[in-house]
């Protein structure tokens, strides 16, 4: 599931909607993941279609693999299940509350320190970082692939770290060589004096 969100971009809501259809079909991984209308944020829009590429791959393979030795699997179950069922019976999809516990659960375990602001939404920002480095810095290409209609939320989505922030004023020093010193660190001016405040 983190490797799902992590390499699609996709909500964790989009990523909960998806069926074992959704992701495979005659025994093999889509080439392909989308997620229809009903399950984008505001119900609108088209299919959004996300390219299945090699991590994702395996990391479906090995899963659909694992469920399968654990129960029988059909086109509409859910890909990643809860543990109660609906009330007819049926296999329900994992909750986002679920989803979330896990994905801190998997930060834990990966030793990534939680600031107070990783969560499930962490993963779909991850992803449109590497998508706007990889397009040369292409703001609206970042647009389409999350799909947003207005690019002032996706740049909500690239705002920068500290340690990007103080690495790109330091490629400001416009010094060319070390500047030659005499062996003498002291400064060329005498040192002040601390003097005491006039009783």
């Amino acid at each position: 599931m983190v490797t799902a969100q992590w390499q699609t971009g996709f909500r964790i809501s989009e990523i909960l909607s998806l069926t074992i259809g959704s992701v495979a079909r005659d025994g093999r991984v889509r080439s392909e993941i989308g997620v229809a209308p009903r399950y984008l944020k505001g119900g609108y829009g088209n299919t959004r279609y996300i390219p299945v590429l090699p991590e994702l791959q395996r990391a479906l393979e090995g899963y659909l693999l694992w469920l399968q030795h654990r129960m029988a699997i059909s086109p509409a179950l859910p890909l990643f299940l809860s543990r109660e069922h609906n009330a007819d019976g049926s296999a329900r999809a994992l909750s986002c509350e679920s989803a979330r516990r896990i994905v801190h659960r998997a930060f834990v375990l990966g030793g990534i320190e939680n600031d107070g602001r990783l969560g499930t939404h962490t993963l779909r920002k991850t992803w449109a970082r590497n998508v706007y480095v990889n397009s040369g810095n292409d703001l609206l290409v970042v647009r389409s692939a999350l799909g947003h209609s207005d690019v002032s939320v996706t740049q909500h989505y690239l705002e920068p770290d500290r340690a990007a922030v103080l690495q790109a004023i330091r490629r400001c020093d416009f010094t060319r060589k070390p500047r030659r010193h005499s062996g003498n660190n002291t400064l060329p001016f005498p040192a002040l004096r601390e003097t005491s405040p006039a009783a």
